[in-house]
């Protein structure tokens, strides 16, 4: 039996499915329809036909149904989990996390609903304004193509959902193919809300098909998108004249100067490095670790990387379960031998057991290698050694990518040339690249995307400003 997903105000199946897979023991959870270019002709045309009608809700009304929605994830938390568990291979702790995360995002994103306001302008300030009147009003930007990626799926969908109900916008939502289950769940929450019943629709299928036809779309007005960069460059090429917000990536840099605290920065850069099986675009790919505390720092992360658990992501003792396909496990195994037959270290993992790959440390890697310079999107780390804090942000900013960058450190002179010259969209003192604390304006520079993704400045990228001028020279004063 296929899956039924809110469409156009309908439960929509199909003929054509695919399958949904338990990421670590490989067996089918759930078949979803496989749709092609009708059916998102017909969630464009709905989302389309609901603008009218969304418009007619009040702010009370579009914040009741985001707290709603809330509340709701809270209740369906283990349900939710054990979802998200089986769908992404996330370990039963973090999806546990990743619900709770989600609702808090949600009851944020409704505080932002009486913040949707415009100003008034003097306009007499301008030589030609002399008895006018103007201020300007935000405005729905129309419709949102929500596309999101497989890791942390309900929150890489909140942002976007809950930002374009607080603007007043009607939503498309194309969840990763390889974990879609949760965020369709999230979506049937939303639609038992007081949100018109075609005010959200959910397209499945391949990317190729049903998110090119999305991208492409003249009636969609933004897309809102997370996800590798191949794919952004592919939606900026086809989108046309529409809003993009592109979150794509990056390979980001953690610094450890020497009067750094090891005890905190080490169990800190151990977990940023290999939660989520390191498939997180803020995971510390790069570790560069100052010449004075290389080997003690190299000890203590091997220890301490060393006793983390591998298994079964159900069970509550699993720190590392699997990545989300064979396929991507066997993509990060061959960037680790290219980086050994370049002359890397493997200080610690560097094998593969069908989905499961060991948490893996190299260092003296060639800058050439691609886990060097790409993405890897797995638990792989680089160690590198450096003299000076200049010598380290050269380091750090050699990559197209800059979305996050870290610096651990007790000196304010390191702590401000590194602010200063990093080019990353954020900088974190005293803390790992990852993390994303959900009131921030998140994203970053070059390759790593378009736009910032966070509470105030999501509503506002899906938003319109509206100009409204008084001329008030013929009024009659009686």
């Amino acid at each position: 039996m296929i899956l039924k997903v809110p469409m156009a105000g309908t439960l929509f199946s199909g003929e054509k499915s695919f399958d949904v897979l338990d990421k670590y023991h490989g067996t089918k959870i759930d078949s979803l329809p496989s749709m092609g270019k009708q059916e998102v002709n017909l969630a464009v045309e709905a989302a389309k036909r609901s603008l009218a009608e969304m418009s007619r809700l009040t702010s009370l009304d579009r914040q009741d149904a985001i707290l709603h929605a809330a509340d709701e994830l809270v209740r369906k938390k283990v349900e939710l989990s054990q979802v998200l568990v089986a769908e992404t291979g996330t370990t039963i702790k973090d999806a546990n996390l990743e619900v709770e995360r989600t609702s808090r995002i949600l009851r944020l994103y409704a505080t932002e609903i009486p913040h949707l306001h415009g100003e008034s302008l003097p306009l007499d300030a301008d030589l030609r304004g002399k008895n006018k009147h103007g201020y300007w009003v935000r405005v729905p930007a129309g419709i949102v193509s929500a596309i999101t990626g497989f890791n942390t799926p309900l929150v890489l969908l909140a942002h976007k959902l809950a930002a374009a109900l607080v603007a007043g916008d009607t939503l498309i939502v194309k969840p990763s193919s390889l974990a879609p289950l949760a965020c369709i769940e999230m979506c049937n929450i939303f639609s038992s809300t007081v949100l018109p019943a075609l005010a959200l629709n959910v397209i499945t299928g391949p990317g190729d098909v049903v998110g090119h036809e999305l991208v492409k779309d003249p009636r969609v007005n933004i897309v809102s998108f997370t996800g590798g960069r191949e794919t952004g460059e592919e939606i900026a090429r086809n989108a046309g004249l529409k809003r993009l917000i592109m979150e794509l990536g990056s390979n980001c840099p953690n610094i450890v100067c020497s009067d750094a605290h090891l005890g905190f920065a080490v169990p800190n850069l151990v977990d940023a490095a290999y939660s989520y099986q390191g498939q997180n675009c803020l995971h510390a790919q790069r570790i560069l670790v100052q010449e004075g505390v290389y080997d003690e720092f190299r000890e203590r992360f091997i220890d301490t990387a060393a006793r983390l658990r591998m298994g079964d992501p159900k069970s509550a003792s699993t720190d590392i379960g699997p990545m989300i396909s064979e396929s991507a496990a066997k993509r990060v195994e061959a960037w680790v031998n290219e980086a050994k037959d370049l002359g890397a270290k493997v200080l610690l993992g560097g094998t593969r057991s069908g989905v499961m790959y060991k948490p893996t440390l190299l260092e003296e890697v060639p800058a050439k290698a691609k886990v060097m310079v790409d993405e890897i999107f797995g638990p792989v780390s680089c160690l590198i050694k450096f003299s000076n804090i200049q010598e380290a942000v050269k380091i750090a900013n050699t990559t197209e990518y800059g979305l996050q960058a870290a610096i651990f450190t007790n000196r304010l002179d390191n702590t401000f040339y590194a602010i200063k010259n990093l080019e990353f969209g954020g900088i974190k003192v005293n803390e790992s690249t990852d993390i994303r604390l959900d009131i921030i304006p998140f994203g970053g520079f070059k390759a790593s995307g378009l736009g910032r993704e966070g509470l105030r400045h999501t509503v506002e990228a899906m938003s319109d400003v509206k100009m409204i001028v008084y001329n008030l020279s013929n009024i009659n004063p009686n």
